[in-house]
């Protein structure tokens, strides 16, 4: 029995090992932290909130799956469609914007029945890889970049970035931040990386200017109750700013945090589950923080900077210019996203709507980063082939 175990785990679990546990460990604390945050959907239906929970177990299982599917897969061969998928990731995106089903505010999603499919997630992992693609095939001769190569970039992340962000602003924010961090690792030329950014962000800056998409105007309103919050001190401003749904809301966050980080209520045990509007989503660091205390609100983020020195480690010893710049992509991508989630429920940043992988609901989320996971894994199979060749 051992033995066939011990078989089937060879097989199917390849790769780094402590990515493995790492993954598998933050998964299951996320399942269980979720059932107490779904619990607060008790009046949602009759079924509820078993029929959430059963349908967060099927994604989870089917993610690891594909996760270990993945892993086991070469690469190389999978990053060949990475372009093709990046422009149906584009039509998808503006076919959610047009047709698709608004929540939070904004047409972000495609409606698949069983399941709703945020493609801005498929065009983040896609523009990772074709970025990694371009760049890989330009480190053994760095004057292969030209204003060329330079236009083509600027395309990519440009039409990708405004895309998202006329639904998604935080979404397009993340994947310009992985952008950047893949062209400094690619070696790009800082003139162009310079022009790049300059670009992408003044157009950015527009977009959220003149009020351009769905979310422009909430954007506005985060950022200026997010500077107000920290930069004014007058006390009428803040009272009147405390009264938006984004500060409201981070300040439920921070009474969760403050009654639960040095005393924690126990798992099952919050009170503000039943307040905060994302408490399984976007504020599920608070309710962790409220539940299981200072500790596991230190364990974390420890977890996730463990997750990074592993794809680190897998840059260091992939012997092929595509899975380091792929993993160094996708490795920044995940953690950013944990980091940016956990500091805008402490307060240290305006909401910005980011699940915390791996632990959050959110099914797009979750099978998209399981495939950046099964990517990495891959990647890290390069040491192993190797050392048998």
């Amino acid at each position: 029995m051992e033995t066939k175990i011990s078989k089937y785990i060879k097989d199917h679990l390849v790769g780094d090992y402590q990515i493995w546990f790492i993954v598998i460990l933050l998964n299951i604390f996320g399942l269980l932290i979720q059932f107490s945050t779904k619990s607060r959907m008790t009046m949602d239906g009759p079924f509820e909130p078993l029929t959430s929970i059963i349908k967060t177990i099927v994604i989870l299982i089917g993610s690891f799956f594909l996760m270990s599917w993945v892993s086991r897969q070469n690469y190389i061969k999978i990053t060949r469609l990475s372009n093709l998928l990046l422009f149906i990731s584009w039509g998808l995106i503006i076919f959610a914007f047009f047709f698709g089903e608004s929540k939070g505010g904004a047409s972000r999603w495609i409606n698949l029945g069983f399941v709703s499919f945020m493609p801005s997630d498929m065009a983040k992992l896609c523009l990772t890889a074709s970025l990694a693609k371009i760049f890989s095939s330009r480190q053994a001769d760095q004057s292969q970049y030209n204003i060329v190569t330079a236009i083509v970039i600027l395309i990519l992340i440009g039409v990708t970035c405004f895309l998202i962000m006329l639904s998604n602003f935080s979404t397009s924010i993340l994947i310009f931040l992985t952008s950047i961090v893949l062209m400094f690792f690619g070696r790009v030329p800082m003139k162009y990386i310079s022009v790049i950014v300059g670009i992408v962000a003044f157009v950015a800056v527009m977009v959220v200017y003149l009020g351009i998409g769905e979310r422009a105007v909430t954007v506005r309103n985060r950022i200026k109750a997010y500077v107000t919050r920290v930069f004014e001190n007058d006390k009428t401003k803040l009272k009147e700013i405390n009264k938006s749904d984004e500060n409201y809301q981070i300040n439920l966050s921070k009474y969760a945090i403050s009654t639960g980080a040095l005393i924690p209520k126990g798992p099952g045990n919050s009170q503000y589950r039943y307040l905060l509007s994302q408490a399984e989503s976007d504020f599920i660091y608070a309710i962790i923080l409220e539940e299981y205390g200072l500790f596991m609100g230190i364990l974390i983020p420890l977890f996730f900077l463990w997750f990074m020195w592993r794809g680190s480690s897998v840059i260091r010893y992939s012997g092929k210019p595509l899975g380091g710049l792929l993993s160094a992509g996708l490795t920044f991508s995940i953690v950013i996203q944990a980091f940016i989630n956990m500091l805008v429920a402490v307060g240290a940043g305006p909401v910005t709507g980011q699940p915390l992988p791996m632990i959050s609901a959110g099914g797009t989320s979750l099978v998209f980063t399981a495939i950046s996971i099964g990517l990495i894994l891959s990647i890290s199979r390069d040491k192993e082939m190797e050392t048998k060749i």
